[in-house]
């Protein structure tokens, strides 16, 4: 079977699923997007996709993006301190671990509300 016969295949398989079948197209492939219950997402490049309509909503996703990457990158580096920990014996390192901890423990505990202000639309 052809690489489009297996898309159509796919795209079928989705409607009869109950899956709905959207009139704006895929911004990577062309695809057309498909819609089961509150997901959107392309079929064919098996990617969520988020429908921006305004301004607005495009701003608050970004911000939301920002804050998500932000989170992950401190969440990184915990685990980082935290293997770092276990194995430190000199207390003014662990001092200095433990204040970084408590630091960026508040800098994402400060994003989550952040995030909870700005969601999406």
């Amino acid at each position: 079977m052809t690489a489009v016969g297996i898309e159509v295949k796919k795209m079928a398989e989705l409607l009869k699923s109950g899956a709905a079948m959207l009139s704006e197209t895929c911004p990577e492939c062309g695809t057309p997007l498909f819609r089961k219950g509150s997901e959107t997402f392309c079929p064919k490049c098996n990617k969520p996709v988020v429908i921006i309509r305004s301004a607005e909503q495009e701003s608050r996703l970004m911000v939301d993006r920002i804050l998500e990457d932000s989170e992950q990158t401190l969440l990184a580096k915990i685990r980082e301190v935290n293997a770092a920990m276990k194995i430190e014996k000199d207390p003014e390192k662990l001092l200095a671990y433990g204040n970084a901890l408590v630091t960026w423990l508040s800098a994402i505990e400060k994003i989550r509300r952040l995030r909870q202000s700005v969601e999406p639309m």
